[in-house]
Formats: C-alpha cells, sequence, structure tokens
C-alpha cells in the first residue's frame, strides 16, 4: 500500500471556498478603515507641515503663512521674503510649499454611507496660520487658538484636527460640537 501525502483536490476547493467567504464578509469594513486612515494620515501630514512652517519661521528669523481655504481643498506655506509682514504669495514672497489634500473622496456620491470630507480652517484671520519669526502663531481670532478640522460624520477617525495656539500646537478629535471648526470642538 503506498503512503499518500498531501491535499486532496476537495479539500483544496473547500479551503479556498472558505477563505472566499471570509474575504467578503471583511471587504466591506476594511474600506472604512482605509478611508479613516487616510484622514488620520492627511491630518498628521498637515501638523508636520504646520510644525515645520513654525521651525522655518525661526530659523529664517522671517514671517511664515499657512494658507487654507484655497480651491480644491489645497493649502501652501508661504516665507516673507520682502519683510512686509504680509502674505503676498507669488509676488513678493516665496511659496515653499503646496499641497493638494487627500482627503477629498470623489467617490461620495456613489454610495449614500460615503460622505464628502474636506478640510475647514476656523479661528484664524483670513485662514492663515502665521508665524512670527520668533515661531509664535499670530493672528488668532480668539485665547483658545485656531483650528483645522477634518470632519467626518460616519467615519469618526481618531485625529481629524488640530489646534494651533500661541506657542503650541496639538492633535485631537474634532467631536463636531461646539458650532463648527474651532478649538473647543477638538479635543
Amino acid at each position: 500500500m503506498r503512503d499518500c501525502r498531501g491535499f486532496t483536490l476537495i479539500e483544496l476547493l473547500v479551503v479556498v471556498g472558505i477563505v472566499a467567504i471570509l474575504a467578503a464578509i471583511a471587504a466591506p469594513s476594511m474600506s472604512g478603515f482605509v478611508r479613516k486612515n487616510r484622514i488620520q494620515n492627511q491630518t498628521i501630514r498637515i501638523y508636520n507641515d504646520i510644525m515645520n512652517t513654525r521651525i522655518m519661521a525661526m530659523n529664517t528669523n522671517r514671517m511664515h503663512f499657512v494658507e487654507f481655504g484655497l480651491a480644491g481643498n489645497q493649502y501652501r506655506v508661504v516665507e516673507d521674503t520682502d519683510g512686509n509682514n504680509a502674505n503676498n504669495a507669488g509676488a513678493s514672497d516665496t511659496v515653499r510649499l503646496a499641497r493638494t489634500a487627500m482627503v477629498p473622496f470623489t467617490y461620495a456620491n456613489i454610495d449614500p454611507g460615503m460622505e464628502a470630507i474636506e478640510i475647514q480652517a476656523g479661528g484664524f484671520t483670513n485662514n492663515l496660520v502665521t508665524f512670527d519669526s520668533r515661531g509664535i502663531a499670530t493672528g488668532l481670532l480668539n485665547v483658545s487658538g485656531g483650528a483645522i478640522c477634518i470632519p467626518s460624520v460616519n467615519l469618526r477617525p481618531n485625529t481629524n484636527c488640530i489646534v494651533v495656539t500661541p506657542t503650541r500646537i496639538r492633535m485631537g478629535k474634532y467631536s463636531g460640537a461646539a458650532g463648527g471648526c474651532n478649538a473647543a470642538a477638538c479635543n
């Protein structure tokens, strides 16, 4: 009698079928996880850009601006190279960084469960995060600071907002309370 080792074709098909069923069950939840992760990564990316802008302001001893509210979910970092303490991007000041946020999901209209997401800024003069030559944030509309939010009702990511105070920048979770994107709504 022969010693047969290995799998039969039927055993192999049963295992492949079970794996296919489990993959079909896991795929929808994985989609939400990926979108949630994109929001968190974008928040961290904006946070890093703001921190780098603050450091550049101190290193160059010049004012720097992070400008939000541009078309297409874009933001940019501008260095005040002419020394007039005003944002003149492209004219006499140097644009150091221009980025398009990754978070606007263009497929939001396909599934009613998905939502269109955009970056919001609140509590800043003219949607500008301004750092003076010492790295202190100025142009804030209130003492508690300004906020940059990437609100999402359906996904609820762990970090989706940034609060900028004169001497501190921190990330948090946007609660949606307190009347929109502001420092009080970012915990």
